[in-house]
């Protein structure tokens, strides 16, 4: 008579294996943490720079409440709140008014140059307003026709650029386009280049989203419908397919 087989036991999992949960949980946790801090980090700093600056130009009313005898005692807490939120509102609308008056401009322009002497308020305050000039020009577009791709530095390689204007050569007697290629992540350097219109190709971003782009050095790409239309808003996403497959009807 031949003996029973014993049954074979099952093989334990390489450590390798059997860690691969943990790391996959860790993995997982580890993105939900990066997530979840960019989505604070501009929400948090949106806030320290709303708070930073209705603090320090709540100061100006100080003196203003002192004299009114406002907020001595804590039951006019409240009301000292309330009246310097609305100076600070006085303040940024007649800064408003100032900016955009002759004599105003000229005060302004006038501190200007005096904190640009000033060695270390030069180098804070250039770089801030710097900054600021960017953001604002770059939202209302600096009068930017449409967005273009040119070929650089070969062709299939493309620098994405401005579309600011065209004019008639006549000496190579072709239509020239200026485009602007600005820098990332600060477009107000670049270069202007000259390109004839058979080398400029048209894209389907927006302006919005072209800035958002340059801005974010490519962190924030756009998002696209299945018929490569750009939609509305930004977001992290694949491009679409150049030349989609066409839809196969029944006869």
């Amino acid at each position: 008579m031949s003996s029973p087989t014993e049954p074979s036991l099952p093989t334990p999992p390489s450590p390798r294996e059997a860690f691969r949960p943990i790391r996959r949980l860790l993995l997982t946790l580890r993105n939900r943490l990066l997530t979840g801090i960019l989505v604070a980090v501009p929400l948090v700093v949106t806030f320290w720079v709303l708070t930073f600056t209705y603090n320090t130009i709540s100061q100006i009313s100080d003196p203003m409440m002192r004299l009114l005898r406002i907020g001595r005692d804590p039951d006019s807490e409240a009301q000292r709140q309330v009246l310097g939120f609305f100076l600070t509102l006085l303040v940024f609308l007649f800064i408003g008014f100032m900016a955009t008056n002759v004599l105003g401009q000229r005060i302004i322009e006038a501190l200007e140059k005096f904190l640009l002497k000033v060695p270390f308020v030069a180098t804070i305050y250039a770089g801030v307003k710097q900054v600021i000039d960017s953001i604002r020009n770059f939202n209302v577009g600096m009068n930017f026709k449409r967005v273009v791709y040119v070929d650089y530095p070969q062709t299939g390689h493309r620098l994405i650029g401005f579309m600011t204007g065209s004019f008639y050569d006549p000496k190579v007697q072709s239509e020239m386009v200026n485009v602007f290629v600005p820098t990332a992540p600060n477009p107000m350097t670049g270069l202007l280049i000259v390109v004839n219109t058979k080398h400029v190709q048209d894209s389907n971003l927006t302006m919005e989203q072209a800035s958002k782009l340059i801005l974010s050095a490519g962190l924030i790409g756009p998002k696209f419908d299945p018929d490569g239309v750009p939609i509305p808003g930004m977001g992290t996403g694949p491009h679409p397919p150049e030349n989609p497959p066409e839809k196969s009807g029944t006869v």
